[in-house]
């Protein structure tokens, strides 16, 4: 259901509409009191307040104080506890994977390495999920792999014979643990956990109007996330960011051009040149450069050679980023938490 309207008829459904919508408006704002969740989700003060009820003599939320008094009573502020309800995300990569144990906040309480078979995760993020479930109440599912994500599905290129393959791994879980569940590329969540402790850094930059591209230089490859007005650009056909892909001299990929002239001038040129493409078509506030096979050394040239190639208004700022997998934990950790309460699907308003 898409429209509270149409529930008016079912009260059980209609109820879990409303805890939905105020579940959101608490967990979006951090604290809240009861005016301010009528006045985001639009629901009776009166529904309002016998919710909140339930979810206090649950242990659901609880009370952080009251505010200063305008001259009436003092209105209640509410919080979640942090420990009522867990998110499961599981993070891949082409060399290792981590298993999430996530707070309502996309806080992460427990990390552990897990090993999965490189071409047959499945069995491993089953094993990991049936017994992270045993442990604690999940209210949902993520899962970072490093292929081409679509919906509840991916696609992955096979070694032996170069082919893409399509994996429905996101539908097989939702069905086995009837639980919401987001797949994300690897490089995308990478991209979102940078630009999360990127805005905590700093506090002024509004998250919708994050402009922002990370590219990733592992194993002779190099692909890229991108995020545009705050959301994450995926392309038509969901291959957005693919930088390898794009041709270069004697119609070899840059991927290929790359690895060729790794730890020569013109390695630092082909990114140099590559950044500028970016900049001309994305304007990008930062980029950020990371990954195993980054050269760190690079960065001065490679600033040096933008700012002599760009007009001032398409200068853009290069970070570079150490902790990869700190940044791809953080994004999914984000993601899965933000499907906690998605059990029903509706409009506010």
């Amino acid at each position: 259901m898409d429209n509270i309207a149409n529930l008016t008829g079912k009260p059980r459904l209609l109820k879990q509409a409303n805890l939905t919508l105020i579940r959101r408006a608490i967990i979006e704002k951090g604290t809240a009191t009861r005016a301010e969740i009528t006045e985001e989700t639009k629901i009776s003060s009166t529904t309002v307040r016998s919710l909140l009820c339930e979810m206090l003599d649950n242990g659901e939320i609880e009370s952080v104080g009251h505010d200063k008094s305008s001259g009436g009573r003092k209105a209640e502020r509410y919080r979640f506890r942090p420990d009522c309800y867990y998110s499961a995300a599981i993070c891949i990569s082409d060399d290792e994977a981590h298993a999430l144990l996530v707070n309502v906040y996309g806080e992460i309480v427990e990390s552990k390495k897990i090993e999965v078979e490189k071409n047959n995760y499945e069995p491993a993020v089953y094993s990991c999920l049936d017994e992270m479930l045993s442990k604690w109440e999940i209210k949902s599912i993520g899962l970072g792999i490093p292929g081409v994500v679509e919906g509840d599905k991916y696609w992955k290129k096979y070694e032996g014979d170069g082919k893409l393959y399509r994996y429905d791994i996101g539908s097989h879980l939702a069905e086995k643990y009837a639980l919401p569940v987001i797949l994300e590329n690897d490089i995308n969540a990478t991209a979102i956990g940078f630009g999360r402790c990127y805005q905590k850094q700093y506090p002024d930059v509004n998250p919708e109007y994050t402009n922002m591209v990370y590219i990733h230089f592992n194993k002779g490859c190099i692909s890229a996330g991108i995020i545009a007005g705050g959301r994450i650009i995926r392309g038509f056909g969901n291959f957005a960011g693919e930088l390898g892909l794009i041709p270069r001299e004697n119609g070899e990929f840059l991927d290929t051009c790359l690895g060729e002239a790794y730890g020569t001038p013109r390695y630092t040129e082909l990114i140099i040149e590559t950044l500028t493409w970016i900049c001309g078509i994305l304007n990008p506030q930062y980029i950020v450069l990371g990954g195993p096979d980054f050269p760190e050394d690079c960065l001065g040239p490679i600033n040096d050679g933008l700012y002599s190639l760009l007009p001032d208004g398409m200068f853009v700022e290069i970070l570079y980023s150490p902790h990869v997998w700190s940044d791809y934990l953080s994004g999914m950790a984000y993601l899965t938490a933000g499907k906690m309460f998605d059990e029903i699907q509706l409009r506010k308003g």
